[in-house]
């Protein structure tokens, strides 16, 4: 597939900006720029953009999509896990308080999910790679090899929270005897679906194992974590930090965010997409937004 011809669907895009309050000039950074959508709503409504990601190819469809706004300095964007926000902001200037709103969209982009080279879809017949940011040196394959069946398990309920997490590592591990080095993200998958006790539903029974493998090659929680350690020093006061997740593993570290001394939570339980929306992009149906504003 054509990278720069892939289309990705923005999750609680609308709510997501207005919860920002974009205003003209003011400063704002797009933690997961990935296709851009966001981005593009923020640039609309007057907004001076940081866009960080680790993904090259977002990154180079980005330059392409917003070849004039960057030209005229509406935008910067930086090939950076957001776990290094506080040096990406300086980098270009931007010190603590000078922020207006912060954005993350934890989801997993269309760019990574549309290329079946990466491994992060459950047809994808190409090797099971998995690395959001391509010059990691350990990818999911790697890691299956490397690990024993019981690390596996742990791994697979620990970041999964699967609780066929034996069942499944046992089985994995049969797998990777048979294909002796190069594990395919399709037979991956069709291997748990074939021993699960779930075998139909509306979730693949794959998901969480798939989940717990990326969030192990990409270290996104320890990221996240550090990410929104830095994050609330660059806004300034009434300035927003807006976090879209998609699973309890990360909710659970935005949540932690109501024990920060400077922020304050703008409503106690999240937001979470229309039913329209789910019709519309499936994958958004496990999306939460969470808003706090700097005191």
């Amino acid at each position: 597939m054509d990278k720069e011809t892939i289309v990705h669907k923005s999750v609680l895009l609308n709510e997501s900006v207005a919860y920002l309050k974009v205003e003209k000039g003011l400063r704002y950074i797009d933690c997961t720029l990935g296709g851009g959508g966001h981005t593009a709503e923020i640039l609309r409504a007057g907004g001076i953009v940081l866009g960080l990601d680790v993904d090259e190819y977002a990154v180079r469809h980005c330059e392409k999509r917003f070849e004039k706004e960057i030209r005229e300095k509406k935008l910067t964007i930086a090939k950076r896990n957001f776990a290094e926000i506080g040096h990406a902001a300086k980098e270009i200037g931007w010190e603590d308080r000078q922020v207006s709103g912060i954005l993350y969209d934890l989801g997993v982009s269309t760019f990574q999910l549309k290329n079946e080279e990466r491994g992060f879809s459950f047809t994808d017949k190409g090797h099971l790679d998995m690395r959001m940011d391509e010059t990691l040196s350990v990818t999911a394959n790697d890691l299956i090899y490397a690990l024993s069946e019981g690390e596996l398990s742990d791994l697979i309920r620990d970041y999964g929270e699967d609780p066929q997490h034996k069942k499944f590592a046992k089985a994995i591990k049969d797998l990777a005897k048979k294909a002796r080095g190069t594990i395919r993200a399709e037979d991956l998958a069709n291997v748990i679906k074939n021993n699960s006790v779930y075998k139909s539903g509306r979730i693949n029974p794959a998901t969480r194992v798939f989940q717990a493998l990326r969030i192990a090659v990409n270290s996104e929680l320890e990221s996240l974590k550090e990410s929104l350690r830095q994050a609330p020093a660059l806004l300034k006061p009434e300035g927003r930090l807006v976090i879209i997740s998609f699973h309890s593993l990360e909710d659970k570290i935005v949540k932690d965010l109501r024990r920060a001394p400077a922020l304050k939570e703008i409503a106690k339980s999240p937001g979470v997409p229309s039913s329209e929306e789910i019709d519309n992009n499936p994958s958004a149906r496990s999306a939460k937004i969470r808003i706090y504003e700097k005191l």
